[in-house]
């Protein structure tokens, strides 16, 4: 059996059920350029929580093989404000912990924005 919620939580995941969530990290702005635009770094961490250990270890496992293999425009700004420049995972996914409802796993992403 497979899970895709039709969720994805910002910073938190489900405690009680059944979840992806993306936590924002800390990174350094690394390149700035004479027309004013800049490269920012996204980097995040991607949390996967399942009942089913070997069901949340492959999700996450799924997930960052999709990440990894993204065409250009994949992900797009709504508003214009960003053009996505490189996405790439910086670990693969590791047992984080088992909680009162299942099994928590996380891997790590960075993306580069042109802003």
């Amino acid at each position: 059996m497979s899970f895709t919620p039709s969720v994805v939580g910002i910073g938190m995941y489900n405690q009680k059920g059944n979840s992806i969530a993306i936590r924002p990290s800390p990174a350094n702005i690394n390149e700035r350029y004479m027309e004013e635009g800049l490269i920012y770094p996204f980097s995040f961490q991607l949390l996967v929580h399942h009942q089913d250990n070997l069901e949340g270890y492959d999700m996450i496992n799924r997930l960052m093989s999709e990440y990894e293999n993204l065409s250009n425009g994949a992900i797009t700004s709504r508003d214009g404000s960003f053009r996505l420049v490189s996405f790439q995972c910086t670990t693969t996914p590791n047992f984080v912990q088992k909680t009162s409802y299942g099994v928590l796993w996380t891997a790590l992403f960075e993306a580069e924005l042109y802003i």
